[in-house]
């Protein structure tokens, strides 16, 4: 698949999560590059060209990275699915979601604390993307 058909792929997941969902929306440009995250109900959605297993991996060092403690981990749906729920050092939940919507294009969405935070799930999101582009 070529960049461009990606790209399509991306802001379509993006469009639907705006339309579809319902409550507060709102849109954090993600590591300064043109990807935008969609806050939405308190969970901040981010889709990126990456397969679902290198999104897996660098969800699980940033919790490393930011002390964060796993409480729960499960991988469902023939694999398309993945949740990791837990405790930030703050104390505060979170869970990291992970939806494969291609076998390149994984749908992250990160939600703390039982309001949402956006803040804390856009530092998040960013740690993820960083740790993804280092390989």
């Amino acid at each position: 698949m070529n960049q461009r058909m990606k790209r399509i792929g991306i802001w379509t997941v993006l469009g639907g999560i705006i339309l579809f969902g319902a409550g507060c929306v709102g849109v954090a440009v993600v590591g300064g590059t043109a990807a935008t995250a969609v806050y939405l109900n308190g969970e901040l959605s981010y889709a990126v060209s990456v397969p679902i297993e290198k999104v897996w991996k660098a969800s699980e060092a940033v919790m490393v990275d930011k002390k964060m403690k796993a409480t729960e981990k499960s991988i469902d749906n023939m694999d398309r699915n993945r949740v990791i729920k837990g405790k930030t050092r703050e104390e505060k939940d979170f869970q990291i979601s992970l939806e494969a919507k291609d076998k390149d294009v994984t749908v992250v969405k990160v939600r703390v604390g039982f309001f949402g935070d956006q803040d804390k799930s856009l530092e998040i999101i960013e740690a993820i993307e960083q740790k993804i582009k280092k390989g």
